[in-house]
């Protein structure tokens, strides 16, 4: 009898959190990427802050490449270069210089837990990571890549920048995400991955192509915001 009632129990834990998530309450998150190196963060040409990692581990030392890259769609502007550990969950990323101090940057729109009260917390349009064999490059030359001003056809690997509004136009050529989608990501064979987050203003749009967050307003032939 005892397992029946071990049984009757989980379902009623189960009810309780499917209530909770429809009365909007914060739900687990998913599970966290953390990544420790030397960052690099400043706010590129096209006004989207940059957070470029340089992976610095036992099983993975410093090579002074980036491994990993986050665009930040309307955060402020700041600037640091230094150790610091960041941390990924989607619609969230945190970046600690040290316990205590750094920022903490949330996706508008989603019900997460508080972040962290002793860091510096923003909440932003939206959040593009980028990753794989063609961000492999020094932090100057990816953060002029990642912060040029157009990403059409013609242009590779500038994934989310602002582009003219045009037949190819990253925004109306979306593999994955489109209008009405908050999340999409994409894979290629060339050895590019990306994924962007988007709040509720706007519309994620993933290809080989680029990832990020698209207005709403001009989803009929306009660019990432």
């Amino acid at each position: 009898m005892k397992w029946r009632y071990a049984v009757a129990a989980l379902v009623v834990v189960l009810a309780l959190v499917g209530v909770r998530g429809a009365m909007g309450v914060p739900q687990p998150v998913s599970p966290s990427q953390v990544y420790v190196g030397h960052v690099d963060m400043a706010t590129g040409l096209d006004g989207r802050l940059l957070v470029l990692i340089d992976l610095d581990t036992p099983g993975q030392p410093g090579d002074g490449l980036v491994e990993q890259a986050f665009r930040l769609q309307g955060a402020p502007a700041l600037t640091y270069s230094g150790p610091a550990t960041v941390t990924y969950i989607k619609n969230r990323v945190t970046l600690e210089v040290r316990p205590g101090a750094g920022w903490v940057f949330t996706v508008k729109g989603w019900p997460m837990s508080p972040p962290d009260q002793t860091l510096t917390a923003s909440q932003v349009q939206g959040i593009t990571h980028l990753w794989g064999n063609d961000y492999h490059q020094s932090p100057a030359t990816l953060f002029s890549t990642l912060s040029a001003r157009t990403c059409s056809s013609g242009t590779t690997q500038t994934f989310g920048a602002l582009a003219s509004p045009s037949s190819d136009d990253g925004c109306k050529n979306c593999s994955t995400g489109g209008p009405g989608v908050s999340g999409c990501s994409s894979s290629c064979s060339a050895g590019s991955s990306c994924s962007a987050d988007c709040d509720d203003e706007s519309y994620a749009c993933c290809s080989c192509g680029g990832c990020g967050c698209c207005s709403k307003r001009e989803a009929d032939g306009a660019a990432h915001d």
